[in-house]
């Protein structure tokens, strides 16, 4: 394992979806740093203005782009207060976009994203009262009133994994502008309504698209039973599941949570009963129900459990079947009881599921969807927090619990039993808890895995199997690419360099550089007389020594 050192900051880190960049407040200054060399290559100051609170901090996503996963780098990064937006961008350090919220008649911003590229920015406005569509490149703005959710959670762009370009950005907007849920299709770019679709739900709590970009779908409040609507891409109903009646003639409680797979082969949906069920994309009829019993007794997997010493040590054991979690109760007046499947993810190629029951909050199942049964059952010390598999690294799950110790847990189908990693993070001043975040770094299959772990104060850059060799054409690459504008880095160089952290260039070492350079300089001074020598035809090698 290798860690790097603690860095400064006054918010939690946000990586950029190409994994070369980290973005963070530091005081009144944005700073982004290369994950490669660890050099902050642009510092910018913020205004006095600026409310640090609540302020949100977003990256370009990279879109899908002729059947890849590749396109444009993503330079621009966002940060959004209460009364505006700022946009950079680090390929161009003379550009800047600023956002502003006017008088704020219509509430204060209360989220900020990205659109289709990083040439749309959208601003949700408080209480529900609309959201703005901004086009930097023009300066015009489309409003969308009476959305019913923030963020992505009541809306999305339409995926084309495909590359096609018919329907490519069309956004899906919920809203419920009168006693009735609505859903409005928007033209990319111009953002005019398509079509307007009536949702026959009592009260819906989102909307997701298909990883393909075929279907959208759309699920009812609990107290409405047990409902999700499956659209078509231009916003026909093509079906509506209302759960399987258990027995007793008593349906589900309701759904939790949905999930599409990445593969698009299944719709997860996470109901207030205990159970997930698995409907086939190609029919919308449920496949496998994943069932969350009290005692655990599976035939196929191992179930582990963490040990916590008195001197607080901890390891894993192998722990014997059946096997009752520890459990939670809740008041009967508890307006949030502790019930149902709240966390749901899938890996990178939809072959493994993790789910966590709120009433064993301490538990995590790991579904193999190749055999539609449990793989193995993780009982943790502290309830989990959240459950990230790797971008691309399919077996590979990392769990966080809460706590405040600065300790993950790694899981991987390849090892034997989960891994305890324990980070040296210093805890933030103050006698409040710090909230300690994990996300992983999306790095290629061949890379070895990167997580950032940090709290409102500091974070460090976590390899568990060690880091990888970098090329100095690859540090140069990432830096180039970047616009350096401050010597923030220069100071804490210099301070590394004075108390041995960081060796004396050696004085060989620069001789060789300026070696180098030498050889470079005579290659191109030889290619030069080269080529007089073929304009001239007369002049040759005697010619040159008689010259010299």
């Amino acid at each position: 394992m290798e860690t790097t050192q603690q860095f400064k900051t006054t918010n939690h880190p946000v990586p950029s979806p190409d994994s070369l960049h980290i973005a963070s407040l530091n005081g009144a200054r944005l700073q982004i740093r290369c994950t490669t060399s660890l050099n902050v290559v642009r510092s910018i100051t913020l205004p006095t203005d600026f409310n640090p609170r609540g302020a949100l901090i977003r990256w370009v996503p990279i879109a899908p782009r002729n059947g890849r996963n590749t396109s444009t780098i993503s330079r621009r990064v966002l940060l959004a207060d209460d009364d505006g937006a700022r946009v950079w961008d680090l390929s161009d350090e003379k550009w800047s976009a600023l956002i502003s919220n006017g008088s704020g008649g219509m509430g204060k911003i209360v989220h900020a994203e990205f659109g289709r590229d990083g040439e749309e920015v959208l601003l949700w406005n408080d209480f529900g009262a609309k959201v703005t569509v901004w086009c930097l490149k023009t300066g015009r703005s489309v409003e969308i009133k009476d959305p019913k959710f923030v963020g992505w959670r009541g809306c999305g762009t339409r995926p084309t994994p495909g590359g096609e370009e018919g329907g490519v950005g069309v956004l899906a907007l919920l809203s419920r502008p009168a006693g009735q849920d609505v859903v409005t299709l928007h033209a990319p770019k111009t953002y005019f309504v398509i079509k307007t679709v009536a949702v026959p739900s009592v009260d819906a709590q989102g909307i997701k698209w298909s990883p393909d970009g075929r279907w959208f779908v759309i699920w009812d409040a609990a107290s409405a039973g047990y409902k999700v609507f499956v659209y078509t891409a231009d916003g026909h109903l093509y079906r509506m599941y209302g759960g399987e009646t258990a027995e007793g003639d008593i349906c589900g409680l309701g759904i939790r949570s949905v999930e599409w797979t990445p593969d698009g082969k299944y719709l997860a949906i996470a109901g207030w009963d205990k159970r997930v069920t698995l409907l086939s994309t190609k029919t919308f009829s449920p496949v496998v129900f994943l069932d969350h019993t009290p005692t655990i007794q599976i035939s196929t997997g191992t179930v582990w459990t963490e040990m916590v010493s008195a001197l607080s040590s901890r390891s894993y054991s192998v722990t014997a079947q059946p096997v009752s979690p520890p459990k939670v109760a809740s008041p009967p007046n508890d307006p949030a009881p502790k019930l149902g499947i709240s966390l749901t993810t899938s890996n990178a190629d939809g072959t493994l599921i993790a789910t966590r029951d709120d009433s064993t909050p301490t538990t995590v199942w790991i579904w193999d969807l190749s055999q539609l049964a449990p793989k193995t059952v993780i009982i943790q010390h502290a309830p989990v927090r959240q459950l990230l598999w790797h971008p691309t690294i399919p077996d590979l799950l990392l769990i966080q619990c809460i706590q405040d110790d600065p300790i993950v847990y790694i899981w991987s189908a390849s090892s034997d039993g989960p891994e305890i990693i324990t980070i040296g993070l210093q805890k933030p001043a103050g006698t409040a808890p710090a909230r300690l975040e994990a996300r992983w770094l999306i790095t290629p299959t061949n890379k070895k895995p990167t997580i950032v772990f940090g709290h409102a104060q500091g974070y460090v850059l976590l390899w568990p199997n060690g880091r990888d060799s970098i090329l100095r054409f690859e540090r140069d690459r990432d830096e180039r690419d970047s616009t350096p504008t401050g010597d923030d880095d220069s100071e804490d160089s210099l301070y590394d360099i004075l108390t041995g952290r960081t060796p004396i260039p050696r004085l060989d070492d620069m001789m060789s550089n300026y070696e180098n350079d030498d050889d470079d300089d005579t290659g191109r001074l030889e290619d030069t007389f080269r080529e007089k020598k073929r304009r001239g035809g007369d002049m040759d090698d005697s010619g040159l020594d008689e010259m010299f």
